[in-house]
């Protein structure tokens, strides 16, 4: 389940919202209006006359409103303390109010094991005339007790999980807060991580300007991909190349956002036509790649 607002994702699914939505709206329209909670978990034994237990379920609870049953998401610590999704939203409050980033999606994978919210501030990074990028600022939370709550800054717009996954890896820096009696006090502190947001965007733009001066001469585009999207053994030895390695070239050779002066034939151009294969690409069987676009 999602919600988003702007350009409809390529899976074709969520629910639009208005620009300018508040964290309730949002929560409610990407049906994350559920609570997780911690119970004893099978077997476990009393540690303590608190009653404290060594080991918990963290269980979703079923909404009234609905005819849902009970999802058991994992078996944590007694050290764990859930966040809940609307505290989650309540991390972006400020900064909405303030006017600072708007909410762009946000989701659940799977039956809400992690959960997700971006939100897009102002401006946009210009790599060359007429190519933008935008500015978000996403956070990640689990409900599993593995991994932690993590805010970061990227230029990828989150809509299922290949872009949660690749926004999570693009190297930036990230805010990682562990599930447990501090974590309310530690997302608190993240103004100090807000106030970098200049320099980290700064540097992607270094970055991606960088990226654009390399010109994919020879078969640069195809060590390229051998190092994004491996081969098996069984290709390289065949000589063969992946069907994804077909996709990306296509779009790199023929999508018109990436023909434009200063993107057409760079290094920047190859890694935006990944990244369209990562957002766009379709759960269908490899041997009809034409259809992922």
């Amino acid at each position: 389940s999602m919600a988003y607002y702007g350009q409809k994702p390529w899976h074709r699914l969520g629910t639009p919202v208005p620009e300018g939505v508040t964290a309730a709206q949002m929560i409610n329209a990407a049906g994350l209006d559920w609570e997780v909670e911690l119970r004893p978990a099978r077997g476990a034994e009393p540690i303590n006359q608190r009653g404290e237990y060594s080991r918990y379920e963290v269980v979703r609870v079923p909404r009234a409103s609905l005819e849902e049953t009970e999802v058991l998401f994992g078996v944590v610590s007694r050290r764990y303390r859930p966040l809940q999704n609307v505290e989650a939203f309540e991390f972006f409050d400020p900064i909405v109010a303030e006017g600072r980033a708007n909410f762009e999606t946000a989701g659940a994978l799977g039956e809400g094991e992690r959960i997700w919210v971006l939100a897009r501030m102002p401006g946009a990074i210009e790599i060359v005339r007429g190519d933008e990028c935008y500015k978000y600022l996403l956070l990640s939370n689990t409900h599993t007790g593995n991994g932690s709550v993590t805010v970061k800054f990227t230029s990828v717009r989150v809509v299922c999980q290949n872009t949660l996954m690749l926004a999570m890896q693009d190297g930036r820096k990230a805010y990682r807060v562990r599930h447990s009696g501090m974590m309310q006090f530690r997302l608190r502190e993240l103004g100090e991580f807000l106030a970098i947001t200049q320099s980290v965007f700064g540097e992607a733009e270094k970055l991606f300007k960088q990226l654009a001066m390399i010109k994919m001469t020879g078969d640069m585009l195809g060590q390229y991909l051998e190092a994004v999207f491996p081969r098996t053994n069984a290709q390289r030895q065949a000589g063969k190349q992946p069907p994804r390695w077909r996709f990306v070239k296509q779009v790199f050779e023929s999508q018109p956002d990436l023909q434009i002066p200063g993107v057409r034939g760079t290094l920047w151009g190859a890694y935006n036509a990944v990244t369209r294969f990562e957002d766009y690409k379709q759960t269908i069987p490899d041997e009809n790649p034409a259809q992922w676009l």
